[in-house]
């Protein structure tokens, strides 16, 4: 900056002021941390409320590209190098860190505070541009032919995101909500969340052109590109009177549109959960409890949650957008895959754990986590895609197998929470199919039901008899829980 002063003293610019250069002072730091942790990095976010980027500033993404960036001098299993500005004030805490450079910003969202200690506007502008001339980034200048005034006009990026829902044969076009966008040019940087028309709009700008991205996190999760790694929609520009409109399509930015379908799944269970009378997967609210991250992996694979991952900082959860076998996963496949991973970790949250999952594996088979969280995506896909608009899900439950398949080779994949539910006894279509004449739970009142760590299949049933009168809860149930295993 004090050396575009004296490029602009030397041209005797027009708004050029001597009082300016003593008011070029360092105000802001651009710096790096490395967080040796997930907790390390939490406190950064949330304490104290640092805009992270996982690539140095100046490092552009392919515009428009799913990507990550990872320092290549770091191990691939250690968080990388975190970019953000921080003020001269801040008060560093014992995390490593590097001062990479010292800034000079004036903000313009505070115009008329602090008027003392401010540059005049007209002039600041002029100076900011002639940084930009001195270090090679022309193009980010306004036109020579405009007046200050029109140059610096100010404006509020804005548009909306629109996603591609693969699930019939004719694609649907539906709002993208929830989406977190970032909106930055150079040091400074706004965001907001898209609404339920996938609209955003972020606080001000006076520059000619932004960057715009995505960066596929919320509060209590976010979305890696694999295993490690933040997720991203790479930045695009944006000049000023347009638009950032984007429908992310499969056949366009396939990794993107990946990110894009496990969000729709995260989003539906973290904010909707009341609504289906269940409690929040998992729950940040404990102070310095980390991210569930979310690993969305394009290539074939069967998805999982693994809770040990986060020993080494790798995501719990994978997704994945092929089966083992090649089968390439529609929107409502991939929506119904994260939600019962979620229900998972609902479970896990709960009390259960990767230790009694493996006990239970060995005896026989998971019947207890895996037909709790069949039993959720079933829930919650019949809400977001009702049958009677999208067909019938080519689910192995919804199919109602026969209760010989169930008990040999569902793998613990078993109808009994749907059973619990409905009042449909499939026996009556077909002899060979089980005798379900249990109805009338809820899933709220199965959720609240659940064993915890020192629990079992058997405690289950028992736990749903002494917590819930039912008139179908005696011989009936014990029927269902009996064949089923």
């Amino acid at each position: 900056m004090r050396k575009a002063y004296q490029n602009l003293s030397l041209n005797k610019s027009s708004n050029f002021s001597k009082s300016g250069e003593s008011k070029i002072q360092t105000t802001h730091y651009y710096v790096r941390f490395l967080p040796k942790d997930d907790i390390e990095k939490e406190v950064l976010q949330d304490q104290d409320e640092l805009m992270l980027f996982d690539m140095p500033l100046d490092y552009e993404l392919e515009e428009g590209v799913g990507g990550v960036y990872h320092d290549p001098t770091l191990p691939i299993n250690q968080i990388t190098w975190q970019y953000t500005s921080v003020p001269v004030d801040y008060k560093f805490r014992d995390i490593q860190y590097e001062k990479l450079a010292n800034l000079f910003l004036q903000d313009d969202e505070d115009e008329k505070s602090n008027t003392k200690n401010k540059m005049n506007t007209n002039f600041w502008y002029e100076l900011e541009d002639e940084a930009l001339l001195i270090t090679g980034n022309k193009d980010e200048i306004e036109e020579e032919n405009t007046g200050t005034a029109n140059k610096r006009r100010k404006w509020y990026p804005s548009g909306k995101i629109r996603y591609e829902d693969n699930t019939t044969s004719t694609s649907k076009i539906i709002p993208l909500q929830g989406a977190k966008i970032i909106v930055k040019r150079w040091f400074r940087w706004r965001s907001d969340i898209t609404d339920a028309n996938g609209y955003f709009k972020v606080g001000k700008f006076r520059n000619k052109k932004v960057k715009c991205a995505i960066k596929w996190e919320r509060k209590d999760w976010d979305i890696r590109s694999g295993s490690y790694g933040q997720a991203w929609y790479g930045f695009e520009s944006l000049k000023r009177g347009r638009s950032w409109n984007k429908t992310i399509k499969k056949s366009i930015e396939p990794r993107n549109w990946l990110y894009a379908s496990v969000h729709r799944g995260a989003m539906e269970y973290f904010y909707n959960h009341k609504s289906y009378g269940i409690r929040k997967p998992y729950n940040k609210r404990i102070l310095l409890k980390r991210r569930l991250h979310i690993g969305a992996k394009d290539k074939r694979g069967r998805a999982h949650y693994f809770d040990f991952n986060r020993i080494w900082w790798a995501s719990p959860i994978a997704i994945y957008s092929k089966g083992n076998n090649g089968t390439v996963y529609d929107s409502r496949e991939l929506f119904a895959t994260t939600v019962h991973e979620l229900a998972h970790v609902s479970h896990w949250e709960i009390g259960y754990n990767t230790g009694k999952y493996i006990i239970d594996r060995l005896a026989d088979d998971p019947f207890l986590p895996e037909s709790w969280a069949t039993g959720v995506e079933y829930v919650i896909i019949e809400r977001v895609y009702p049958k009677q608009v999208y067909g019938i899900y080519d689910f192995d439950y919804q199919q109602q197998r026969t209760l010989r398949y169930i008990q040999t080779s569902s793998q613990g994949y078993t109808p009994i929470v749907i059973d619990m539910i409905d009042s449909f006894n499939q026996s009556t279509v077909n002899s060979a199919r089980p005798n379900d004449r249990v109805s009338g739970y809820t899933l709220g009142q199965l959720e609240d039901a659940l064993p915890g760590a020192l629990g079992s299949w058997w405690r289950w049933r028992t736990k749903i008899k002494e917590k819930y009168n039912n008139p179908t809860e005696n011989k009936e149930l014990d029927y269902l829980f009996k064949e089923y295993r």
